[in-house]
């Protein structure tokens, strides 16, 4: 069995059933090849625990917080990184995504006709990393990728090989599915968003044909648990407030969402381009980095802006947060606030705040890592600037 899954532009699926039609959930064949060797891996006990322990309920209130009461993922995946800033640099001393077991890699994802020279980084244990070599970083490629988010894109991929976006198993599982993305996996990039990073999640949830696949990425002090470039995938069976809560236009593609205590800014696919896309996002977590602003981000399939919830008109969107950080501690008792419990779906780790929580408490917890009002408003003005046409032609 080939440990590629190889796909075109052709395989992208652009429009996908609403939450609100309430027809049962479709499958492409990068869905069902996922699926099938996410169960294969849970039958042949690579993950830590099962799932069928896992419960739901959907908290009272407008906003219908998913919630989900998984023990065992508190008690027993990987104790988090010990991480200090958001510039922190990848030490390959420390656990990091090169070291797993094969048998956790679910496959590799190569888009057709792409050609990129690989470049390894410093060698570490035996694992799918086996062979490596320094990174040469005198062509101005840094080995330590302390600074990266300052290179064009096309410095970064011609360095590393593009047939080598990862998919991983998550051995402590969230949900279903749950794997992790880890872009150009051999150069052992930092936790901080590239562009063709993004590229690469927007591809990801576009092969697949399911309402419910979902992708978040947490930076550095905002709930990153390793520092190496990766991104969380899964499937919810559940509506979240994230799939059809609306987003008042700012300017060009930017658009402000909201709809719960911390407010970020958001993005969609429709009328746009997955490169033009995936080139605004960056465009805002690069600055957001540049100003030392800790952030989560959330892709998944809901309405287009200004349409009703009811819409069958759906697309991509993409929402980021700044967010207040968080160095060494954890948020509440109940959850963390990372991407995707700011997007409403939260995985509680003790049974009292399970059966409990109400939306004005969820709300509560959540609202402790908004920034202050002040600062918002000034990231919102900056970011108003920037995606102003005569800004960007300046720019450019």
């Amino acid at each position: 069995m080939s440990n590629v899954f190889e796909y075109s532009t052709k395989d992208l699926i652009h429009l996908t059933n609403s939450w609100s039609q309430d027809e049962p959930f479709e499958l492409s064949q990068f869905d069902e090849e996922l699926r099938k060797r996410w169960e294969a891996a849970m039958k042949n006990g690579v993950f830590r625990y099962d799932i069928d322990h896992i419960t739901t309920r959907i908290i009272p209130g407008p906003k219908h917080y998913v919630a989900q009461l998984n023990l065992p993922r508190a008690k027993e995946r990987r104790k988090p990184q010990d991480i200090r800033s958001i510039n922190q640099p990848f030490n390959g001393s420390e656990f990091n995504f090169t070291w797993v077991d094969q048998k956790e890699v679910v496959f590799y994802l190569k888009r057709k006709n792409c050609q990129s020279a690989l470049r390894k980084c410093e060698t570490v244990e035996d694992g799918i990393h086996d062979g490596a070599q320094q990174v040469d970083s005198e062509d101005g490629f840094e080995a330590k990728q302390v600074m990266y988010n300052g290179m064009s894109d096309s410095q970064i991929l011609s360095k590393t090989d593009c047939n080598r976006n990862a998919v991983i198993i998550n051995v402590s599982p969230m949900e279903y599915g749950h794997v992790l993305l880890v872009p150009h996996i051999d150069a052992c990039l930092t936790q901080m968003l590239t562009e063709s990073s993004i590229q690469a999640c927007l591809e990801m949830i576009l092969l697949s044909k399911h309402r419910g696949f979902r992708i978040g990425f947490n930076s550095l002090c905002a709930f990153a648990s390793v520092n190496h470039l990766h991104f969380h995938a899964y499937y919810l069976e559940h509506e979240l407030i994230i799939d059809h809560c609306p987003a008042q236009h700012l300017v060009g593609g930017l658009h402000e969402m909201t709809a719960i205590p911390v407010p970020g800014f958001a993005f969609q696919l429709h009328n746009s381009t997955v490169k033009d896309l995936s080139r605004h996002v960056y465009k805002v977590s690069s600055f957001f980095h540049k100003a030392d602003i800790a952030h989560n981000l959330f892709i998944n399939r809901g309405v287009v802006f200004g349409e009703e919830r009811h819409s069958v008109n759906t697309t991509v969107r993409v929402f980021i947060w700044p967010r207040r950080k968080f160095i060494g501690t954890k948020s509440a008792e109940e959850f963390n606030v990372a991407s995707i419990e700011l997007a409403g779906h939260l995985p509680i780790r003790e049974e009292k705040g399970y059966e409990t929580l109400t939306e004005e408490c969820v709300d509560a917890i959540i609202a402790d890592s908004q920034l202050p009002h002040g600062h918002y408003e000034q990231l919102k003005q900056q970011l108003v600037e920037m995606f102003t046409p005569a800004h960007s032609l300046q720019e450019s």
